[in-house]
C-alpha cells in the first residue's frame, strides 16, 4: 500500500509539475488515460446501438463478451485512479498556490512593489525597480537575487519577442561545438533554464557544467555574479516587437493572455504597461553593459548572418573553431522555415497542453517591417518620438524594414491626403 502511495503522490506531482513548466516530456500521461476513457464510452455505445446490455448479460453473452468485460472492470480501475489523482493533483496545487503566495508577502516587504490591474491584461503587474513584472514571476526574485553565476554559463537575454529563440539556438550550436545530434534530441527549453519561470529551480543546476540560461529580466535584478557569465542580448526595432508580442499574448490561454484590440495595445506599449516594460530601458539597460557583454540586433542576424555569427563567436572565444562549413550548415539550420517546423524549437507542444490556441505559431513570420501591415501613420510617428526622446544614443539605428526616406513619404502622403 505504501508504494502505491508513493507512486500515487509521484504522478500528481508529474501532473502539476508538466502543467506549469515548459517541458512537454511525458506529456502523454493524461491524454493516454483520457483516450481509454473516451474508447470505453464508445464501447458502450456500440454494444446499446446492438442491443447488448453489458449489466444484464445471458450466461452466452458473458462467454462470448468475456474480454470485453474484463476491459469493463480495467476502465473502473482507470476512472478510480483518474479521480484520485485529480484530487491530489488539486491539493498540491492549492498547497503550492499558498506557498506562492507566502512568498509574495516575502517580495512585498522587500521589493515594495507597486500592483497594478492593466486594461486587458488578464494577470496584473507589479512595478519594480521601474520595471513592470508579471505576477507570475515575482515570487522567483528572491531566488534570482541570490542566485550564483559562473565564467561557464551563457545567458540569452532579451526583451519577449526580440528574437530570443533564435539566439539560443545559435548560442547553444556554437557553445557546443556544432552539436547537432543534441540539438535534434532535446527541446530547447530543456537546454536552457528559463530564470524566472516559477517552476525553474536554479539551485538544483549542477555548479560544474556548462549552462545555459534564458530571461527576459533586465539586468537591475540580478546580483553581481551575474556578469561573470557570458551574456548574450539580442533586441529588436519596437515596431516589429509590438506587432509580435501583440499576437503572441492574444494566442495564448494561460495567465499572460491579452484580450483587447490593436489600438489599445500600441497604446499600452507606448505608455510602458506591458510585461517587462519599459522596453526602452530594458534596451538602454542592456546596452549600457555593451563594453562586457555581446548586442546584437535580430534585424542583423537576419540580414548578415555570418557576420552575426563570426561576432558572436569571437565573443564567446570560438571563432577559431568557425569554419565556412560549419556557417553554412548553422545558416540553413536556423533559417526561419527550418526553425519552424524543427519541433524543439517552435514550441508546438504548447498547443498538446492548452496553452494555446490551436491556429498559435510561435514563430509567426520571422520578418522585417511587418509592422507596416499594423501601424498608422499616427502610430509610427509616435514611435518614432519614443526611440529619439528615450532610447540611448548608444543605440544604433534601427532597421524598419524600410528606408527613412521612404517612410517619409509614406508621412508626407498621409499628410497630403489629409488636407
Amino acid at each position: 500500500m505504501r508504494l502505491f502511495l508513493n507512486h500515487f503522490h509521484h504522478c500528481s506531482n508529474v501532473f502539476i509539475r508538466r502543467q506549469f513548466s515548459l517541458s512537454y516530456r511525458n506529456s502523454n500521461l493524461f491524454q493516454s488515460l483520457y483516450n481509454h476513457f473516451q474508447y470505453g464510452k464508445k464501447a458502450k455505445k456500440l454494444a446499446l446501438e446492438r442491443g447488448i446490455d453489458l449489466n444484464n448479460l445471458t450466461p452466452e453473452q458473458q462467454i462470448k463478451l468475456q474480454s470485453v468485460l474484463r476491459l469493463k472492470k480495467t476502465f473502473r480501475v482507470v476512472n478510480i485512479v483518474m479521480a484520485l489523482m485529480a484530487i491530489t493533483g488539486t491539493i498540491i496545487w492549492y498547497r503550492r498556490r499558498q506557498n506562492l503566495f507566502e512568498k509574495n508577502k516575502e517580495i512585498n516587504e522587500e521589493f515594495q512593489p507597486i500592483w497594478m490591474n492593466l486594461k486587458y491584461f488578464k494577470q496584473k503587474c507589479a512595478l519594480i525597480k521601474n520595471y513592470l513584472l508579471p505576477e507570475q514571476i515575482i515570487g522567483k526574485l528572491n531566488e534570482i537575487q541570490h542566485f550564483q553565476f559562473n565564467s561557464n554559463d551563457c545567458i540569452c537575454a532579451s526583451f519577449p519577442k526580440s528574437g530570443t529563440t533564435l539566439i539560443q539556438e545559435i548560442v547553444y550550436l556554437i557553445q557546443t561545438n556544432f552539436d547537432y545530434e543534441s540539438a535534434k534530441k532535446i527541446d530547447i527549453s530543456e537546454r536552457f533554464a528559463f530564470i524566472e519561470w516559477p517552476t525553474v529551480k536554479l539551485q538544483k543546476l549542477t555548479q560544474n557544467q556548462q549552462r545555459f540560461f534564458k530571461t527576459h529580466l533586465p539586468p537591475t535584478f540580478f546580483n553581481e555574479s551575474f556578469t561573470k557569465a557570458k551574456i548574450v542580448y539580442v533586441y529588436r526595432n519596437p515596431k516589429d516587437v509590438t506587432v509580435s508580442l501583440f499576437h503572441f499574448l492574444r494566442s495564448i490561454n494561460i495567465e499572460l493572455t491579452y484580450s483587447g484590440p490593436w489600438n489599445e495595445f500600441v497604446r499600452s506599449f507606448l505608455i510602458d504597461e506591458v510585461y517587462y516594460a519599459p522596453w526602452w530601458k530594458h534596451v538602454n539597460d542592456y546596452y549600457a553593459m555593451n563594453e562586457t557583454i555581446c548586442c546584437i540586433s535580430y534585424e542583423d542576424l537576419l540580414r548578415d548572418f555570418r557576420g552575426s555569427v563570426r561576432r558572436l563567436a569571437k565573443y564567446l572565444g570560438k571563432e577559431k573553431e568557425l569554419t565556412e562549413e560549419q556557417l553554412d550548415k548553422l545558416e540553413k539550420w536556423c533559417s526561419f522555415d527550418s526553425m519552424k517546423n524543427n519541433p524543439k524549437v517552435n514550441y508546438d507542444w504548447f498547443k498538446d497542453w492548452g496553452f494555446v490556441k490551436k491556429s498559435f505559431s510561435f514563430l509567426r513570420k520571422g520578418q522585417i517591417g511587418d509592422w507596416l501591415n499594423h501601424f498608422d501613420v499616427q502610430q509610427s510617428k509616435e514611435y518614432d518620438q519614443m526611440v529619439s526622446t528615450r532610447l540611448s544614443p548608444l543605440v544604433p539605428r534601427f532597421n524598419y524594414g524600410i528606408s527613412q526616406e521612404d517612410q517619409q513619404k509614406l508621412y508626407d502622403f498621409d499628410a497630403k491626403r489629409q488636407t
